[in-house]
């Protein structure tokens, strides 16, 4: 098969002047063996096989149906030319051996024809299908690049908020300085730049609801901030963030700003400690989801700043920090819907105890909190998860007993331990669970 396809191959870079010229010359070559090695009988007619048909058989292989008939065809003549005027005989004409020359030459340039066309339909067939996967290929990488562009204009490298808020406890976590200092505004805005693909922007301190003018951190150009900016104002009025559409801002000129967004760092009690101010960002990031994004993010970096200036004496800091968190989680529950749930554990005091709370500390999450209260006859821990919702707990319940049985080789009915949960929706009902959850472990 192959050796056909490129005995095709090759017939079909040859003109038809050359093809007839071949054809010619290759009945020509038969009948010159044929004279040179069998003068009294070159076309073996009295032979065991008649070697003249490998002529039209070559050429009908080569060449097709029509050039092996004109091959066959010169041989038959040839033959009754040779009988007549070059060695009369008195035998008649051989008709079988003419038709077997004929029909074994036919029946190969047929053959040849076939599988010319069904390679050329094959051909065809591969031929569209290239230029169909050329073009998809094409189109796919062209919707790869613009997907990998949308993809880092509207997120940067990941869009996962509990990705961002790792990395935000992990960069802004260990700084334990007091207050909005410079450097921490720098860190923060550096985040918020990078989820949001903000290219200026400046954050600015607020001191008794007033908006410095000055900016502590910057990323671009950033101007001093006006006092009588419209946007600003609104944002300072209502605590929330404000966002405005140019074409919102042609339609409104007592709306003029040269801002497109304000994200206030409200931290969990409602206060605003700083301000981000947003003058150009991409096109396809200033969109809802993406300031809400930021507008939670924003959220707890405030918290952290609260965190670090409080320095209740009633509390150690690891319940301090608990307690700010719980409420930050409140208020993402009460402001943009975000799940959360609280789970305790009170058990018995005990090694029991102790070894199933060293067991939740092993499985604990990137943003779980664990707290423990423990005196001579109970041991409580309560385990914070930001970011789960109903069947992210339960799931985390049944791990956390499962773990247990095959860590242990007890469950929590043979610790003793009474299980209370709740799904986070209110800042104030959570903090009362925690406070009740807290008491009944004491």
């Amino acid at each position: 098969m192959d050796s056909l396809e490129h005995t095709a191959e090759r017939a079909r870079q040859v003109g038809q002047t050359l093809r007839w010229f071949e054809m010619l010359v290759i009945t020509g070559i038969c009948f010159a063996l044929g004279a040179w090695n069998r003068p009294e009988d070159p076309f073996y007619l009295s032979g065991n096989f008649p070697w003249p048909v490998l002529g039209p058989l070559l050429v009908g292989l080569r060449y097709g149906f029509f050039l092996s008939l004109v091959a066959s065809i010169l041989i038959v003549a040839g033959l009754g030319v040779y009988q007549r005027y070059l060695a009369p005989t008195s035998e008649p004409y051989p008709f079988i051996w003419a038709v077997g020359i004929l029909a074994v030459s036919l029946l190969a340039g047929e053959f040849r024809d076939y599988w010319e066309r069904r390679r050329a339909k094959l051909e065809a067939s591969n031929d569209y299908r290239e230029a169909r996967l050329e073009e998809f290929t094409r189109n796919y990488y062209l919707l790869k690049v613009s997907h990998d562009r949308l993809e880092q204009q509207l997120a940067g490298s990941s869009r996962s908020l509990r990705e961002a808020l790792r990395r935000l406890y992990g960069e802004l976590g260990q700084d334990t300085a007091a207050g909005l200092t410079r450097g921490r505004a720098s860190a923060m805005l550096q985040l918020l730049a990078r989820y949001g693909q903000i290219q200026i922007a400046g954050v600015f301190p607020v001191i008794d609801g007033q908006a410095g003018n000055e900016p502590l951190a910057t990323v671009g150009n950033v101007k001093p901030l006006p006092g009588n900016d419209p946007l600003i104002q609104h944002a300072l009025a209502e605590a929330k963030l404000i966002s405005i559409q140019s074409e919102y801002r042609q339609r409104q000129p007592d709306m003029d700003t040269r801002f497109l967004a304000v994200i206030p760092f409200i931290d969990a009690n409602g206060h605003i400690n700083a301000l981000c101010a947003i003058e150009a960002m991409p096109f396809f990031s200033f969109e809802p989801q993406t300031l809400r994004f930021l507008a939670i993010l924003a959220g707890h970096m405030a918290d952290l700043v609260v965190e670090q200036e409080d320095t209740s004496p009633t509390d150690t800091p690891e319940l301090r920090h608990l307690r700010h968190q719980l409420a930050r989680v409140g208020r993402d529950a009460e402001d943009f819907e975000l799940p959360a749930a609280l789970v305790a554990l009170h058990m018995p005091a005990g090694l029991r105890a102790q070894q199933v709370a060293e067991h939740i500390k092993r499985v604990r999450r990137g943003l779980d909190l664990i707290h423990e209260v423990h005196d001579d006859d109970r041991h409580t821990v309560i385990v914070l998860m930001p970011l789960t919702d109903e069947l992210g707990r339960a799931g985390y319940i049944q791990r956390l007993e499962d773990g247990i049985r095959e860590q242990l080789g007890i469950s929590l009915h043979d610790a003793e331990g009474e299980l209370q949960v709740l799904q986070v929706a209110q800042k104030q009902a959570a903090e009362t669970w925690l406070q009740e959850a807290l008491d009944h472990g004491r």
